[in-house]
C-alpha cells in the first residue's frame, strides 16, 4: 500500500465558487447583507464557518445559525446545477487509488457539506475516510494526525490550497502538495514541499512519492 493521500475539498478538488458563491449570496441577502464583493467571499473558502460569519456578518454571532442553515438550504439547490470539480479530478483520484493510495478528505467544513459535495459530484466512492470540523479537534493538524492513526500509521501526504493544509503537514512531518490554482495566496502555497498549478500535476507528485 502506498500510504494515505489526504485532500482538502474546497479549492483543491471542488471549484467551490461555482455553487457556493450563489448560495452565500442568497443567504446574505436574506440576512440583509448586500455590500460584500465576490472577491471577499472567495478569499474565505477553506476557513471555518465562524470566520465566514465574522468577516461577512460583522461578528453578528446571533446570525451564525441562520447563515449555516441558509447556506445548506441553498446549496442543495445550487450544487446539482452549478457544482463543478476542477478539470481532471476524477481521473487523478482514480489513478491514485489504482496506484495503491488510500484516499481521505480533510476539510474545515462539516461532514454534512462534505457528504453533499462528494455525493453530488460523484467522487465519494474514491475515499475511505472523511474528517470535517464536527468533533472536538479544531485544528487540521489534530485531525490529520487522527486520520493517520485511523489508517494504521502508514505514510501520508497532505494536498490543499490553504495555509491550514500546509501547516498540518509540516507539523506532522509529512509531505505537502500546495494547489496554486485554488483560493490560497501564493505565500500560503509557497510553503508546500510540492507546488502544483493543475490537478494533473498532483498525479505526477503522487507517482514521484511512490518512487
Amino acid at each position: 500500500m502506498a500510504g494515505l493521500a489526504v485532500f482538502d475539498l474546497d479549492g483543491t478538488l471542488h471549484h467551490t465558487e461555482k455553487a457556493l458563491l450563489p448560495a452565500i449570496r442568497m443567504t446574505l441577502e436574506e440576512l440583509g447583507v448586500t455590500d460584500i464583493s465576490d472577491q471577499r467571499i472567495n478569499s474565505l473558502y477553506g476557513e471555518p464557518l465562524e470566520v465566514f460569519a465574522t468577516e461577512l456578518l460583522g461578528g453578528r454571532g446571533s446570525d451564525i445559525k441562520s447563515f449555516r442553515e441558509g447556506i445548506r438550504r441553498h446549496q442543495r439547490e445550487t450544487l446539482p446545477v452549478y457544482g463543478e470539480l476542477y478539470p481532471g479530478v476524477p481521473e487523478m483520484l482514480s489513478q491514485a487509488v489504482n496506484s495503491g493510495w488510500t484516499l481521505a478528505i480533510l476539510s474545515n467544513a462539516g461532514l454534512t457539506y462534505i457528504e453533499l459535495v462528494t455525493t453530488t459530484l460523484n467522487i465519494r466512492d474514491f475515499f475511505r475516510y472523511f474528517r470535517g470540523r464536527d468533533g472536538g479537534e479544531p485544528s487540521k493538524t489534530a485531525r490529520l494526525l487522527g486520520l493517520m492513526e485511523t489508517s494504521g500509521g502508514t505514510g501520508a501526504v497532505m494536498c490543499g490550497d490553504r495555509y491550514h493544509d500546509i501547516r498540518a503537514a509540516k507539523d506532522l512531518g509529512v509531505p505537502s502538495i500546495g494547489c496554486a490554482y485554488g483560493y490560497g495566496s501564493s505565500v500560503e502555497t509557497s510553503e508546500a514541499d510540492h507546488i502544483v498549478r493543475t490537478v494533473g500535476e498532483i498525479s505526477d507528485v503522487l507517482m514521484g512519492l511512490l518512487s
